[in-house]
């Protein structure tokens, strides 16, 4: 295996072809290869057959091929498990649901109106099984409405919970539940005015903003440590860093600078894992994605690096180091690559006996 194994305390276990996507609820990673999702309950060494979204058009003849499926995108952007192991995911043509043992996943009825959806980047599952998420268009999408999406029905049926004006945001990153509060996080981007991280009413009825309109509140992951929200910067146009945000006064501690654009993280048992994407720009010029892993949030080591590979990195992708969604209570890292050399379209099981 190529990639740059930084931290001698961190070791690989396994490596298997797909990309590594959730955590569940059941103490189990969902990984997925092309429209396939698969499950491991033993950390990543086995792998068995789950669920698929079913291939359409254009994107499913290129994506037979890697490089065919990372033009296209043809890859499954989220997923979320629900307590009766039903699953609800997404691609870049829709979202869609399973119940238990179902082998091919159904369309979830979304209404649009007179407005192409734009499905999500992250789907977030809530009390009781509420399945929520916001419209993400990767390209420019000023001058139109962004929704916010809701189903009660396992992911059947969605309705439109909250609606941004056109121009207010571009789109939606991601939600969080904090129990403490009854209400959503819910982070949104992406410049100027747009980025935003705020407090959503359980009940959809509006937003308090802990902090807007600057690229420090440009978030896609949040971990909740009570009274603060601990982060990586998803930006192009600042130099990222790891920060901490006070949730009651929206102050911004910087914890560590980083490499790239941050846009996943994610808890194994206890440690914290924050990973970065190569995003060219003014200044970020790193080639390298990165993981980096914590047990408090607070200090952060960098265990493990891989290049850019060769591929554009507009019409073949960004390289990241991709990160599963969501908790799981057991310790071992999970994850994977994406126009990364030696490592894309690879999931990597591994162990860290890093104690920082």
């Amino acid at each position: 295996m190529t990639g740059d194994v930084n931290a001698p305390g961190l070791t690989v276990l396994a490596k298997t072809r797909g990309r590594a996507l959730h955590l569940g609820c059941d103490n189990a990673v969902y990984a997925c290869i092309r429209q396939a999702i698969f499950r491991s309950t033993d950390d990543g060494r086995s792998w068995q057959f789950v669920t698929r979204i079913p291939p359409r058009g254009l994107r499913g003849l290129l994506g037979t091929t890697r490089l065919g499926a990372r033009l296209a995108r043809h890859e499954i952007r989220a997923c979320g498990r629900l307590r009766d192991g039903g699953l609800v995911a997404c691609n870049r043509e829709g979202v869609f649901f399973s119940r238990p043992n179902e082998p091919l996943m159904s369309p979830s009825r979304v209404p649009v109106g007179n407005q192409p959806l734009s499905p999500p980047m992250c789907i977030h599952v809530g009390p009781e099984d509420q399945v929520i998420w916001g419209e993400y268009d990767p390209r420019d999408a000023h001058g139109k409405p962004v929704r916010v999406y809701v189903s009660k029905d396992c992911g059947r049926t969605f309705e439109v919970a909250y609606v941004f004006d056109a121009g207010t945001v571009r789109h939606v990153h991601n939600f969080l539940f904090d129990r403490r509060l009854e209400k959503y996080w819910i982070l949104v981007g992406d410049v100027n005015h747009e980025p935003g991280i705020g407090l959503l009413a359980q009940d959809f009825s509006g937003i308090e903003w802990i902090g807007r309109g600057e690229q420090k509140y440009r978030a896609v992951e949040v971990f909740d440590l009570g009274d603060r929200l601990v982060y990586g910067t998803d930006s192009e146009f600042e130099a990222n860093r790891i920060v901490s945000l006070d949730k009651s006064t929206g102050k911004i501690t910087e914890v560590r600078p980083i490499e790239g654009s941050c846009i996943y993280a994610c808890r194994f048992g206890k440690n914290y894992a924050i990973s970065t994407t190569v995003e060219p720009s003014r200044v970020n010029s790193s080639r390298e994605a990165a993981l980096y892993l914590s047990v408090d949030c607070d200090h952060w080591e960098r265990v493990f690096t891989a290049e850019k590979d060769r591929w554009h990195p507009v019409l073949f992708q960004f390289g990241s180091m991709v990160l599963p969604r969501g908790a799981s209570q057991s310790d071992t890292i999970i994850f994977s690559g994406q126009a990364l050399r030696g490592i894309d379209n690879w999931v990597i099981t591994a162990e860290w006996s890093g104690n920082i």
